[in-house]
């Protein structure tokens, strides 16, 4: 069942020259196709005197579920239906920034998140995001009559039926939350479940808590391919069992940082951090030195109701990689090892992230995933690679853009968590791709090849996704012409593939190589910006800017809001930068 009921109701960026706070004028099509300097509005509020920062949001907020004609909420029962979840100010650009969650009566309204931006006056410059209007004079059940655990029950019964028994999931969470469902506003159970054997999946279902039923569902598995339902080379299949099973053990508390050596998957030989037993001398394949670690396992000759992964370094964990030595001969491992590495630097270098969660979450790699799996995967708690099968993939870990892809995938889940569905699916998607060919660093067209080095060895040239001609690759008979859609007309409306998130990906993809490179498309010329400038504005849109259920209108908005703050209107006029954005999204069609 596709969901429709995330309609965004959002207001744009890029507004008309006078603007009216209860009536705001949208923008016509092209805005810049005619060259002429368009004034951007900027101011959404001006700021009332004598009010602090969160008066100021609660006063917007009110505004706005008070908005079409109805009275306007009060500050006070704004501030019982927005919870701030996050706030920051920004010295460089002289910015505030908020991240509001709706909720009804303490409980969250799923998808529901908003982003402000406040000026240095304090006026209100930015707003995304979903505000039921009608909320607090709904009337919805707040005490659940199943417990958590029997939701949990109720997903995993459903999940087993599909993919098998399921001995040890890798996590799962749960919250209660109001589902806005077709039916009206529930009272529901969001469970998340991770697994790996005997599939990789990341499933969340919505279970009502008063009833049991199943609202529902969808797998939000971050994989690297669309896994179609004709598309049988994509699918996963599990290790039909065989070999031995080595018992989990502690590892060491005494241990050593040291360098070891390895070859990746195309025989290349590399220096990189591990650790060493102090007693034994045996190395295994853990990075100490880059957040809270870097480790990767493996998964391969194992039957798949013992596979255990547990992520702790000091604590019982799954199958390590490890060597007698200070040489390891897995290429796959080594080159996931090395490839998370140089995404970790990626972020801290040149975002000053750390890792994943900012706050140096571990990252935990697995190898050898399946029988000759041609997928990648983000399951919520770790990054899957599976070996390929040798014709279609050689290991997937073998591609740094592949990595940086899947590991941009948990900073999204931990920053915006852009919901895996339609098209906030396919900005998910579009961002890992956009991260992982700046983290790769190629020059040329080889910076927008994705999967290029891993993907159908014995053909040169080619590559899985093409960013900067998405038409030029086969995706088969989901879009009017069999090729990737580079224009937002052109996009896939069907329900494979979770309503086309990896499908619709290279429209917003196109955007990214056009604001980087420039260049024209479908008559829009676009002057390009280069890939420091560029990065850093799709970060910030990412991190500042866009909501869980945002689509292709709200990361445009959020692409021009985060150029503008890093390079301001001069003179009354957009900047550069701000110009090549907003010619770019009128370019795929996105206004």
């Amino acid at each position: 069942m596709k969901s429709n009921h995330l309609k965004k109701k959002v207001v744009p960026a890029v507004l008309a020259a006078s603007i009216a706070f209860a009536g705001l004028a949208l923008p016509a099509k092209n805005v810049l196709a005619n060259e002429e300097v368009v004034r951007i509005q900027q101011q959404l509020m001006e700021a009332p005197t004598g009010l602090s920062k969160q008066e100021i949001l609660y006063s917007f907020l009110g505004s706005q579920v008070g908005a079409e004609g109805k009275a306007r909420a009060t500050s006070v029962e704004a501030t019982e239906q927005f919870s701030i979840i996050e706030e920051k100010a920004d010295s460089k650009t002289n910015t505030y920034h908020f991240k509001t969650q709706e909720m009804y009566q303490g409980i969250p309204v799923y998808a529901s998140q908003q982003t402000i931006a406040l000026d240095k006056d304090n006026n209100v410059i930015s707003f995304i995001g979903d505000v039921n209007k009608d909320l607090s004079r709904s009337i919805i059940p707040t005490e659940p009559s199943l417990t958590t655990e029997e939701a949990e029950t109720v997903a995993k019964e459903s999940i087993e039926a599909q993919i098998g028994e399921v001995s040890s999931y890798d996590g799962v969470e749960s919250e209660l939350i109001i589902y806005p469902s077709d039916a009206g506003k529930r009272l529901a159970y969001l469970v998340k479940a991770s697994t790996s054997i005997p599939a990789p999946g990341y499933f969340h279902y919505f279970v009502d808590a008063t009833s049991g039923e199943v609202l529902h569902n969808f797998d939000a598995v971050a994989a690297l391919t669309p896994a179609l339902e004709e598309d049988e080379n994509a699918k996963f299949t599990p290790l039909a069992g065989g070999g031995t099973t080595p018992a989990p053990r502690a590892l060491p508390i005494e241990y050593v940082d040291v360098t070891a050596k390895g070859m990746d998957i195309f025989g290349k030989l590399h220096s990189f951090n591990t650790v060493k037993d102090a007693s034994s001398s045996k190395h295994f394949l853990y990075d100490g030195t880059r957040g809270k670690g870097v480790h990767t396992f493996k998964a391969n000759r194992m039957p798949e109701t013992s596979f255990i992964l547990l992520s702790a370094l000091l604590g019982l964990t799954g199958f390590e990689v490890e060597s007698n030595k200070n040489f390891f001969y897995d290429p796959a491992a080594v080159s996931a090892h090395i490839n998370a590495s140089k995404t970790f630097d990626y972020f801290k270098n040149i975002h000053g992230r750390n890792s994943l969660d900012n706050n140096g979450m571990k990252l935990v790699s697995t190898v050898h995933i399946g029988d000759k799996w041609n997928n990648a995967a983000w399951n919520g708690k770790q990054m899957l690679y599976g070996d390929g099968d040798g014709q279609r993939m050689i290991s997937l870990s073998g591609g740094l853009d592949v990595i940086a892809h899947e590991m941009t995938h948990g900073v999204i889940e931990k920053t915006t968590n852009l919901i895996y569905e339609n098209e906030s699916g396919a900005i998910n998607e579009s961002i890992a791709d956009i991260f992982g060919a700046f983290a790769e660093n190629k020059t040329g067209e080889g910076l927008w090849l994705l999967g290029e080095d891993i993907w159908t060895p014995g053909i040169q040239g080619d590559a899985l996704r093409s960013m900067s001609d998405p038409g030029s690759v086969y995706i088969g008979g989901y879009t009017e012409d069999g090729y990737y859609p580079d224009h937002y007309d052109k996009r896939y409306l069907g329900e494979l593939d979770r309503g086309g998130v990896h499908i619709n990906s290279s429209i917003n993809n196109k955007a990214a190589q056009l604001i980087t490179d420039g260049g024209t498309h479908y008559g829009v010329t676009v002057n390009g910006i280069g890939k420091a400038r560029t990065e850093k504005i799709f970060y910030r849109a990412l991190t500042l800017y866009l909501t869980p259920s945002s689509g292709f209108a709200e990361m445009r908005q959020a692409a021009i809001q985060a150029a503008r703050d890093l390079h301001p209107d001069r003179n009354g006029a957009p900047s550069l930068e701000v110009q090549s954005v907003m010619a770019a999204y009128d370019a795929i069609g996105v206004y």
